[in-house]
């Protein structure tokens, strides 16, 4: 199996006056096309998680692999430019740019990247609100849509670059059960039809229980 993300013994510390643990001796790892969901109570530790595998946060012990390359811990300018081509985010808040139509805001990543031209953008930009059946919106102010596509909006931007991995916080904990399952439904059709990665870090058990695993979470330990 082509592993996409690999964590080998993570532990992470806070020093807030004093030391504490708050991820110890984390491993495992995430196949191509898997959809994968990491669920526990709240200070578990699953954010804190999620940002160290997605190398936001690098003050950790142990090594990180994203699709068979060892991250580096003291290269920011290098992790930016993995978190931009082999990382898409999608979050509990959409952070969209209202002064953007929904086109410019999906559009945004692929500029930062700078790897394809304006045109080709647009191109890619569009086939990924096909595939979140909101391509209709495409010329629409994001202030100006609803909450659901706001979220779809969020999660077309994510793919711009062909992420290998979609790191997912809380991305519906915003959302009522029809935009929740709505959410579920794509990013289930994106790993099923697509062979996107997708890890997840949700509150809904009915969520996690239809992804195909649940890494579980208490105090900082996987279960």
């Amino acid at each position: 199996m082509n592993k996409i993300l690999e964590a080998t013994h993570i532990n992470k510390y806070f020093h807030d006056p004093v030391r504490i643990q708050v991820l110890s001796d984390l491993s495992f790892s995430i196949n191509k096309g898997e959809f994968v969901s990491l669920t526990g109570k709240s200070g578990c530790g699953k954010s804190t998680l999620l940002y160290v595998l997605s190398t936001m946060d690098t003050d950790y012990e142990g090594s990180l692999f994203i699709d068979g390359e060892a991250m580096p811990k003291k290269n920011e300018p290098f992790l930016a430019k993995i978190r931009n081509e082999k990382i898409g985010f999608v979050f509990q808040f959409h952070y969209l740019l209202n002064e953007f139509n929904v086109l410019e805001n999906v559009m945004l990543p692929g500029l930062k990247l700078n790897k394809y031209s304006k045109e080709e953008l647009e191109h890619r930009a569009m086939e990924k609100l096909k595939i979140l059946g909101i391509d209709q919106l495409a010329l629409k102010q994001a202030n100006h849509i609803s909450g659901g596509e706001k979220q779809r909006v969020a999660i077309a931007r994510a793919l711009i670059n062909d992420p290998h991995i979609i790191m997912g916080d809380e991305p519906t904990g915003n959302l009522d059960k029809k935009n929740s399952d709505l959410v579920f439904d794509i990013f289930n059709k994106l790993s099923d039809e697509f062979n996107q990665t997708l890890l997840i870090v949700t509150h809904d058990p009915s969520f996690a229980e239809r992804t195909h695993r649940i890494i579980h979470m208490e105090d900082g330990v996987i279960k």
